[in-house]
């Protein structure tokens, strides 16, 4: 659960920045691209996405080439004996496999449920309301709205209480659309780049931690969470300091979306092998939750979103 509220809580205050670069210009509303222009940020983020799922398919060649064991035998650069090596290597079972499906299926069905979340509210005006407040109230307000939702949905059981369970899902992600409205002022063509960026990031290192040998990755769990300390540390300080110590403020923002990118991108290796780890060692069906397992994911995928927008706008003023 700690992991979790790390991470919501490096979001929230990751989200301050493109909220803080809209509010140095000298309106809210973002004037409209030309048709050509967003024309092309479409082709150059499609070219992006291609670019990215190439390194990620490459990545898995290198990183999860098959171990060539000879019967008997033991691999020496490994260490691996023949039964060990088939025991990495095995097909999922059924049971994973369906886990597998339904947990990515919540983390889809929890993004489309967050961005139309976020383009209602941003319609209705909820979006200038945000804009106009405190960022310190702002982030206070949305921490423990989103905080209690996410603690009300993974405390409760999907088998005893489904309605209950998907209703406090849905009050979640409709807390993050809230606070994540005020995106729709920015211009529709960078978020479409945006999104398309993070879907190749965060599909092509999700197909590397699911052909990966088993819990290969998971020892990364340690050193991602130190990471994500930092971060989350940087990320405040970004926040807090006085607009007069540029160089400071530069460099925190530097390590809260940069460093930022690099933890979340390898937080979600680990979360699929975790995923992965966890069907396999269930004794039962029952105990397996796909939303609570596809929370995870999906508060990487909107992190590493929010980071890559950032960065984008930021080379888009310069």
């Amino acid at each position: 659960m700690l992991p979790l509220l790390a991470r919501m809580s490096t979001m929230r205050l990751a989200s301050s920045v493109p909220l803080q670069m809209l509010k140095r210009t000298q309106s809210i509303a973002v004037n409209q691209r030309a048709a050509n222009r967003q024309q092309q940020a479409l082709i150059r983020g499609g070219i992006a996405l291609v670019a990215v799922g190439s390194a990620g398919y490459l990545l898995n060649k290198v990183l999860n080439s098959p171990v060539g064991v000879v019967p008997g035998t033991i691999a020496t650069s490994k260490q691996m004996t023949f039964a060990d090596a088939v025991e990495a290597n095995r097909p999922f079972s059924p049971v994973v496999k369906e886990h597998l499906r339904s947990t990515y299926a919540h983390f889809a069905g929890g993004l489309g449920m967050t961005g139309t979340f976020a383009y209602i509210f941003h319609r209705t005006g909820w979006s200038t309301r945000i804009m106009m407040m405190n960022r310190w109230a702002y982030l206070g307000i949305s921490l423990v709205g989103t905080i209690g939702a996410l603690y009300a949905t993974k405390s409760i059981d999907d088998r005893e209480n489904p309605g209950l369970k998907y209703g406090t899902w849905a009050i979640f992600n409709a807390a993050m659309g809230l606070s994540l409205a005020p995106i729709y002022f920015m211009q529709p063509a960078l978020i479409a780049r945006a999104a398309l960026m993070t879907t190749g990031i965060v599909g092509s290192i999700s197909a590397v931690g699911m052909t990966a040998k088993r819990e290969q990755y998971l020892w990364l769990g340690a050193p991602l969470m130190a990471g994500l300390v930092a971060v989350c540390l940087a990320s405040i300080g970004s926040v807090a300091l006085p607009a007069t110590a540029i160089r400071t403020l530069s460099m925190l923002e530097n390590v809260s979306l940069y460093g930022g990118l690099a933890v979340f991108s390898g937080l979600v290796l680990w979360d699929t092998q975790k995923i992965i780890a966890h069907a396999e060692h269930a004794r039962y069906t029952r105990q397996l939750s796909p939303i609570n397992d596809a929370i995870g994911i999906y508060l990487d995928f909107i992190n590493i979103f929010i980071r890559i927008l950032a960065i984008l706008d930021s080379r888009r003023r310069k």
